[in-house]
C-alpha cells in the first residue's frame, strides 16, 4: 500500500501532519467535556447504595477530585517530557523498553478491546435510560402511583445503539465541526451541573426540616464503612472523573502542549472537582430510601432529584439535558478511543495497522478507526446478557484503566532513574506520583476483598475484575505469538551476514525487465506486521 491512495474517492494520508487545534481554553474545554458526563449523574446513587452515608459518600467525591488532580499532575510531567500522542501506548513504550513493547502494546490491546468500548457502552446505557426516563414522565405524571418505565432489553440497546452510530458519524465527516460540537456540548453539560447545584443549594432550607431527609442524618449507623465498600464506592467515583488525562492522547493536535497542558489539565480536574461537589451537596435533597428502595435504577438519581425539588416539569427539562451531557461524554470518549487505535496502528500493535492508522485528508478525520471501534462497541451492547450493564462497564473500564494509569505513575518514578538526561520542561513534586501509586493501588487491591456483595446482583462482585486480568492476559499472549516473535524475526533478517554465495545474481537484462515495487511493497516484503 502507497502513502497515499484513494479509499471511496477520498484522499488518505497513512501519516500527516496534524492540525494543531488545541490551546488553553479549548484544552480546559476539552477535559471538562472529557470528565463532565454521565458519571456525576449517574454514580452519586451507585456510592450511596454501596456505603448508605450522604456525608462519607461527599468525602469521597472529594477524595476521587484530588486523586484525579495528583494523577493529572503525574501525567502533565509525562506528557511535556514525551510530546508524542497516544498517551500511555507512549508512556509505557519508553518507561518499560524491555521486554520489547510488552507494556505499551499490552495497554493498547487492552484498551481497544476492553477499556474504551466498555466505556462506551456504560455511556450509552445511561443515555438510553435518562431518554427512557424523560419519555416516562408525562405518564408518571397522569399515573403517579403506576410503575411505567419500561426498562427492557430491546429499548436500552436500540438507544445506546443509535447514539454510538450518531456520534461516530459526525466524528467521521469533519475533526473540526466534530470540535465545535463536543466544545458547545461542554458549555451545556456545565451549565446543567450549575443548575442543579443552584437548585439543590437554595432547597437547602426548605427540605432541611423534613422528616425524610439526609441533612437530618448524615452518617447514619447503619452506615456501610470498610475496605471492600469504599472501594466500590469509589469505582463509580473515578468512573465521573474519568478522562483528565484525555489531551495526553492528542498532544500532536495541541499548541505548546509543554506549557499549556499543565494549565488545561490542572485547572479543568479543580473546576470539575467543584461542580462534582456541589452537584453531591443538591442531591442530598433526595430521600436516601429513594434511592435504595426504588423500582428505577440508582444510576438515574438526576430524574429523581429534579422530580423531588422542582416536579415534573424540572425532571423534563433536566433529563433532556442529561440526555444531551451522555452524548458529549460519548461523543469526546469516540473522538480519544479513535487516537488510541491509531497510535498502536502506527507501532504495528494490531492486525490491519496499515488501514486503522490512516486519516482522511479531505475530513482530517480517523474514518476506519472510528468505524472499527463503533462495530466493536456495538457488538458488546448487543450481546450483553443482563438488562443493566451499566455497573459491570464502569467496574470492567474503570478496574483496567487503573492497573495502567498505577504503571504509568511508576513509570515516571522509573524514568527519573534510568533516563535522568531526558529533558523535563515540568517536573511534579515526587510525593505526587508516589500518593497516587498508592491511591491506585488500593483500588486494585480493595476491590478484590467484598464483604459487602449485595444479593440482587446479577453477576459474581469479581466477575468484572477477573475479566480485566482475562483482558490483559490476552493482550500478553498476543503480544508473544503477533508482535515479539516478528519483531525477533525482522530483527534477525536486518542483522543476518550477506555473503556471496546467498545473494543470487541478477543480470542486466532482469534489471530492465523487473517490476518496479512501491517502498511500502518492500517494507512488507521485509516483515512488516502492518496487516
Amino acid at each position: 500500500m502507497t502513502d497515499h491512495e484513494s479509499i471511496s474517492g477520498s484522499t488518505i494520508d497513512s501519516a500527516p501532519e496534524r492540525t494543531r487545534l488545541l490551546g488553553t481554553l479549548a484544552g480546559i474545554g476539552n477535559n471538562c467535556n472529557n470528565m463532565i458526563g454521565v458519571g456525576i449523574f449517574s454514580s452519586p446513587g451507585l456510592v450511596l447504595t454501596e456505603i448508605h452515608s450522604p456525608g462519607i459518600a461527599l468525602i469521597l467525591w472529594a477524595v476521587g477530585g484530588i486523586a484525579s488532580l495528583f494523577g493529572s499532575l503525574t501525567y502533565v510531567e509525562l506528557g511535556s517530557s514525551i510530546s508524542d500522542g497516544g498517551g500511555e501506548t507512549v508512556y509505557l513504550e519508553k518507561a518499560y523498553p524491555r521486554p520489547k513493547a510488552l507494556f505499551s502494546y499490552t495497554f493498547s490491546f487492552t484498551m481497544i478491546v476492553a477499556i474504551r468500548p466498555a466505556f462506551i457502552s456504560a455511556v450509552s446505557n445511561i443515555f438510553a435510560q435518562y431518554l427512557l426516563y424523560l419519555i416516562s414522565v408525562n405518564e408518571r405524571e397522569l399515573h403517579p402511583n403506576k410503575y411505567i418505565v419500561d426498562w427492557t432489553f430491546w429499548r436500552l440497546r436500540l438507544c445506546s445503539l443509535a447514539a454510538i452510530f450518531i456520534v461516530t458519524f459526525y466524528h467521521i465527516q469533519s475533526n473540526k465541526w466534530a470540535n465545535h460540537i463536543n466544545q458547545t456540548l461542554t458549555i451545556i453539560k456545565t451549565l446543567t451541573l450549575l443548575v442543579i447545584s443552584i437548585i439543590g443549594l437554595a432547597t437547602i432550607p426548605r427540605v432541611i426540616n423534613d422528616t425524610d431527609t439526609n441533612w437530618k442524618n448524615m452518617f447514619p449507623s447503619n452506615a456501610k464503612i470498610s475496605a471492600s465498600s469504599l472501594t466500590a464506592a469509589l469505582i463509580p467515583i473515578l468512573f465521573a472523573y474519568d478522562g483528565w488525562n484525555n489531551l495526553n492522547y492528542t498532544l500532536d493536535e495541541f499548541v505548546d502542549p509543554q506549557r499549556k497542558l499543565k494549565r488545561s489539565n490542572s485547572l479543568s480536574v479543580i473546576i470539575v472537582t467543584f461542580l462534582y461537589l456541589c452537584a453531591n451537596i443538591a442531591y442530598t435533597n433526595v430521600p436516601l430510601s429513594e434511592i435504595t428502595n426504588s423500582n428505577d435504577p440508582s444510576e438515574i438519581i438526576a430524574g429523581k432529584f429534579a422530580l423531588q425539588v422542582g416536579g415534573f416539569n424540572l425532571a423534563r427539562a433536566l433529563s433532556f439535558f442529561v440526555c444531551l451531557s451522555a452524548f458529549g461524554v460519548l461523543a469526546a470518549n469516540i473522538w480519544a478511543g479513535s487516537r488510541v487505535i491509531v497510535a498502536a496502528a502506527k507501532r504495528g500493535y494490531i492486525p490491519f495497522s496499515s488501514r486503522l492508522r490512516q486519516w482522511n485528508r479531505n475530513k482530517d478525520t480517523p474514518d476506519v478507526a472510528l468505524i472499527t471501534q463503533a462495530v466493536w462497541s456495538s457488538l458488546i451492547v448487543i450481546f450483553y446478557p443482563h438488562n443493566d450493564p451499566f455497573k459491570f462497564f464502569v467496574n470492567l473500564s474503570e478496574y483496567c484503566v487503573w492497573i495502567f494509569l498505577c504503571l504509568s505513575a511508576f513509570g515516571l518514578l522509573y524514568m527519573r532513574h534510568t533516563l535522568p538526561n531526558l529533558i523535563r520542561p515540568f517536573k511534579v513534586w515526587i510525593a505526587i506520583p508516589v500518593i497516587f501509586i498508592i491511591f491506585a493501588l488500593f483500588i486494585i487491591i480493595g476491590t478484590f476483598v467484598n464483604d459487602n456483595a449485595q444479593a440482587n446482583q446479577q453477576y459474581p462482585y469479581y466477575l468484572p475484575y477477573v475479566v480485566s486480568f482475562g483482558v490483559i492476559g490476552v493482550g500478553g499472549i498476543c503480544w508473544h505469538f503477533l508482535y515479539s516473535l516478528g519483531y525477533q524475526i525482522r530483527l534477525q533478517r536486518r542483522t543476518a551476514p550477506t555473503t556471496a554465495t546467498s545473494t543470487p545474481h541478477i543480470s542486466m537484462e532482469d534489471v530492465r525487465t523487473r517490476t518496479p515495487v512501491s517502498p511500502s511493497e518492500e517494507n512488507n516484503s521485509n516483515g512488516s506486521l502492518s496487516d
